[in-house]
């Protein structure tokens, strides 16, 4: 296995190096990140009393405001030291991957694959999102979840929410793996909401208002998910591209919580009655993948929350969705993100044409995504059939 999981990483490592030499601009988010850090040095250590800054959590922040201080002792680039965490993440998710092959809950190729997965390098060290710090911690819980070890788990999964909310949605069916006892749920459930909320505690103190404007003001954007190919349709047909940002779309937005939000809790309350009997991988990435096939106004790098989860057993659905995600990310990085992956943005009919493939790309990530989830509940019910056979 050693030998194998040195091979992964250091491929993994070669190729994201050289996504990062190639893309060390500081362009769209690391532009952001790099004013965050600006803000951070200079202005306020509190990163919530910004505007229009897509603020972070705090851990994030720390990682902007080292960054700006190794740019600014000239040690290391910005858009590459900001990166440098990712790294790490990524490389640990190969680790995370193999862990689980030796256990036989993933494919001996898994770590290979994610090594060389063309999402997780686009959207890590191109873009410059930091998604798989989250997934990376989230792999953490579930490997120690199913060493028994509870504790650390939930503390492994607060990690993953205290870097991205997201993994709060997984809380439910992680708590009560195992046919847990109602004191283990809640023992598990106080691990991972109370570190976190101390952690915002003093930002709270410092200005709730501020706190709680950039906690819930944010409904996503429109770049992917079936809002998104709305969007991208609209183009095709009139030549005019609508705006993105939420309040351009407020019944979609609301649209897409309402689905999202029903479609949750339908799978919390199927795992809790036993209707469906998923493992704790499954029951994560359906929860992901519900959120990418219904919730309409998505960001580029949710499109990584399916990749990990996915590859812990890979298949024809997992192969198909790397080939549309990589498809529209490549299109929209190059029709609607300029300089992420080129210097200089496309012009006339190369643009046309990456736009063309983002629409396509974000219609087939849409049509995969929703036929994965579907599988994915299929499994847990054959895992309920199986339980009550063996019963």
């Amino acid at each position: 296995m050693r030998r194998p999981l040195a091979g992964a990483l250091l491929l993994g490592l070669g190729l994201r190096l050289l996504v990062m030499a190639a893309c060390d601009r500081v362009v769209v988010d690391v532009e952001r990140y790099h004013k965050m850090a600006q803000h951070l040095l200079d202005v306020s250590w509190n990163p919530y009393t910004t505007e229009r800054l897509y603020p972070y959590p705090p851990p994030w922040a720390a990682v902007e405001a080292a960054a700006g201080v190794l740019d600014r002792h000239g040690l290391v680039p910005f858009a590459i030291a900001v990166k440098l965490p990712v790294l790490a993440a990524d490389l640990l998710i190969v680790v995370l991957l193999a862990l689980a092959a030796r256990r036989g809950a993933a494919s001996p190729g898994a770590p290979w694959l994610y090594a060389v997965h063309p999402v997780a390098l686009l959207i890590g060290f191109a873009h410059g999102q930091f998604d798989a710090l989250a997934l990376a911690l989230v792999l953490l819980s579930l490997e120690w979840l199913a060493r028994g070890r509870r504790d650390a788990s939930a503390l492994a999964l607060a990690g993953a929410v205290a870097f991205k909310a997201f993994p709060v949605l997984m809380l439910p069916f992680l708590a009560a793996e195992g046919d847990a006892r109602a004191r283990a749920v809640v023992r598990y459930v106080l691990l991972v909401t109370v570190p976190v909320a101390v952690l915002l505690l003093p930002f709270a103190v410092a200005d709730a208002a501020a706190l709680r404007r950039e906690l819930v003001a944010y409904s996503g954007i429109a770049d992917f998910g079936w809002t998104g190919f709305l969007r991208g349709a609209r183009w095709l047909a009139t030549s005019l591209l609508p705006r993105s940002e939420a309040r351009y779309w407020p019944v979609a937005s609301l649209a897409s919580k309402v689905l999202f939000l029903a479609a949750w809790l339908a799978l919390v309350l199927a795992a809790w009655s036993e209707r469906l009997r998923p493992t704790a991988e499954q029951a994560c990435l359906a929860v992901v993948l519900a959120f990418l096939a219904l919730y309409g106004l998505l960001s580029a790098q949710y499109l990584l929350w399916a990749v990990p989860l996915g590859l812990l057993r890979p298949g024809r659905l997992g192969a198909w969705y790397a080939a549309a995600a990589t498809a529209g990310l490549l299109g929209f990085y190059l029709f609607l993100a300029p300089g992420v992956l080129l210097p200089d943005p496309l012009v006339a009919e190369s643009r046309g044409l990456a736009g063309l493939l983002w629409v396509l790309g974000v219609g087939a990530t849409l049509a995969v995504a929703a036929a994965w989830l579907a599988d994915t509940v299929r499994r847990a019910r054959v895992g309920l059939r199986a339980a009550t056979e063996a019963r």
